[in-house]
């Protein structure tokens, strides 16, 4: 089995979410995607994060009546901060003999080196970037050789890639994985403009689903504490 593994806060999940999650299973032809909301972000404070439990309750609404798409509670059985190496592992044991694909952002790749276990996350995983600007290749490429000077480029076309873009891919020495870079569609949403909306009571239907919304409005007083304008402007 084909699994994405889409990690982040989701503080809150919405369509660029969705979107990506969407674009990555039909691309690589994934058996599934699934969204792990992060319990203790590492390399985040958590000043204006939603509590863990609403978050995974919005993703999973989120993802109501989309086949391939599922969330999973894993960092929530683990005390302390939600590293990627232990995520990683625990899946593999889940999942035995699945082949797991870890989505980020290229941004996100180039820090690779500086996080738990670094460089050595790709022999648990094949990395996927999302490229989300023009440089993303040649970046991307660059980081590659940096750290793996002997790893070969492939382009093939992706399945349902109806745009015209092609699938980078980098196999890394024996046993290392592969780096993968993939250019989706890219809606500029995220979750920094939705609580900025919020706060600023502005309309927030079409940035994410209607039923996150409207879940987001039934836990109007919570939702409040944490997002309110002065958490966020000390979250600046």
């Amino acid at each position: 089995m084909k699994v994405g593994v889409f990690g982040g806060c989701f503080n809150p999940v919405h369509h660029g979410h969705l979107r990506l999650a969407v674009e990555a299973l039909e691309i690589l032809n994934l058996d599934r995607v699934v969204l792990i909301p992060a319990a203790v972000p590492p390399h985040k404070g958590r000043e204006g994060l939603l509590p863990y439990g609403l978050r995974c309750r919005l993703v999973q609404t989120a993802l109501h009546d989309l086949p391939g798409l599922h969330c999973s509670l894993i960092e929530g059985g683990r005390p302390g901060p939600s590293y990627t190496c232990d995520t990683l592992e625990e899946l593999a044991r889940a999942m035995p003999g699945s082949r797991l694909f870890f989505l980020l952002g290229v941004p996100d790749l180039l820090t690779l080196p500086f996080w738990k276990d670094g460089l050595t996350l790709t022999r648990k995983a094949h990395f996927v970037a999302v490229a989300r600007q023009d440089m993303a290749l040649e970046a991307t490429r660059d980081f590659v050789s940096t750290h793996w000077p002997e790893a070969q480029e492939t382009i093939f076309s992706g399945k349902m890639t109806n745009h015209g873009d092609m699938v980078h891919q980098w196999s890394l020495k024996p046993d290392n994985g592969n780096i993968l870079l993939i250019r989706p569609p890219y809606l500029d949403i995220s979750s920094t403009m939705i609580r900025d909306y919020w706060s600023a009571g502005r309309e927030l239907r079409f940035l994410l689903p209607d039923q996150v919304l409207a879940e987001l409005m039934r836990k109007r007083g919570l939702v409040e504490r944490y997002w309110s304008r002065r958490d966020l402007e000390r979250c600046q």
